[in-house]
């Protein structure tokens, strides 16, 4: 679990860290340029906990059911209640995102490369009918014949 120092910043300090921060990702134009940064900023767990909750939004935002939620992303129904709230009462940066990513036409892709267990979650009621079979088609190419 990442960990805060217990003797605090003053709080001027603490709002101008912030604001270079956001500064230095909004400088960010690639995502090889954005790989860069978050290896050198974040640690592994940190990247890890931080696509979980984006996972997370996006399968609610799709309408996924928070129990199949917890169970296939292996977290707790507290943390995606906290996702949750974040979609519902937040300043929008999760809707902002995810309407973003839903428009990309790589999010097709991005479905067929994933495992069986994650295609009916992402898929449900959705238009991608070709998805299983891109994955089939893919598991096959990628079998050995022996």
């Amino acid at each position: 679990m990442t960990q805060v120092s217990r003797f605090p910043l003053r709080k001027e300090i603490q709002e101008r860290m912030f604001e270079v921060f956001l500064d230095s990702i909004a400088l960010v134009k690639t995502r090889e340029h954005v790989r860069k940064l978050l290896d050198d900023v974040l640690s592994p767990s940190e990247r890890t906990m931080l696509a979980k909750r984006l996972s997370i939004a996006l399968l609610l935002y799709k309408g996924s059911d928070q129990r199949a939620i917890c169970s296939t992303l292996k977290v707790s129904l507290g943390t995606v209640n906290r996702v949750s709230a974040a979609l519902q009462k937040g300043s929008g940066g999760y809707a902002m995102v995810l309407s973003a990513i839903m428009k990309n036409d790589g999010f097709r892709e991005f479905i067929a490369t994933l495992g069986e267990d994650f295609v009916d979650i992402f898929t449900s009621g959705r238009k991608y009918p070709n998805v299983r079979r891109a994955l089939w088609e893919s598991k096959m190419r990628r079998q050995k014949p022996f």
